[in-house]
């Protein structure tokens, strides 16, 4: 009866401690890094941290560059809310400077733009709000209707510093199937790096 008892006993601390593993497991935080090949040369050093809940998850990524000479330069910090981070961020050139595009905070994107040299980086994140207070935006006079779930930003094309965003917006207070979409074409400004709006596009 004493062995039966002992057994039933280890059974059960055994179980507690594999469901309490998991838990910890599944729920973060996790840290993890991986080498992205460049398409410029050299290796893009993503160290990741990764956190879940019942609702969603969440990587947060930080961005460093390794040149072909060696040296390491500080780039910064990308998010992906409730999406996977499929790990094929490249640095791109655009005159004078580099454009990385990366995930921002609630299904948005962001690019981190730095001088050629890597020596100063900043971020611009495509969020509805930065959209719809735009001048051009406003100018266009196209119904949606800000702070309401789901939207989104993504980045879709860079080229020749052109950035196309597609921004994905609700259309109707009751109805949450009713949503509409435009992409909007922002140039990153060659003195200063910082994106601007420059037309949208007819859906």
């Amino acid at each position: 009866m004493k062995n039966k008892t002992f057994i039933i006993i280890i059974v059960i601390a055994t179980f507690l401690a594999w469901v309490i593993y998991e838990f910890m497991h599944a729920f973060g935080p996790e840290y993890s890094n991986a080498e992205i090949k460049q398409n410029i040369g050299g290796v893009l050093i993503c160290n990741t941290v990764y956190n879940a809940d019942i609702h969603s998850w969440v990587f947060d990524v930080n961005y460093k560059y390794k040149g072909k000479n060696g040296k390491v330069f500080e780039i910064g910090n990308g998010t992906y809310c409730g999406r996977e981070w499929l790990k094929d961020e490249q640095l791109i050139p655009v005159k004078n400077w580099v454009v990385l595009k990366t995930g921002g905070w609630l299904k948005t994107d962001k690019v981190i733009i730095g001088d050629s040299a890597f020596r100063h980086f900043i971020e611009y994140e495509f969020t509805p709000d930065s959209i719809e207070k735009d001048p051009i935006w406003i100018a266009a006079d196209i119904h949606s209707l800000l702070n309401y779930t789901p939207s989104e930003t993504s980045v879709d094309k860079i080229n020749n510093g052109q950035i196309e965003v597609v921004y994905k917006f609700r259309t109707s207070e009751i109805n949450w199937d009713y949503q509409g979409q435009r992409k909007i074409v922002y140039m990153i400004d060659p003195e200063t790096g910082v994106p601007k709006m420059t037309r949208i596009k007819s859906d």
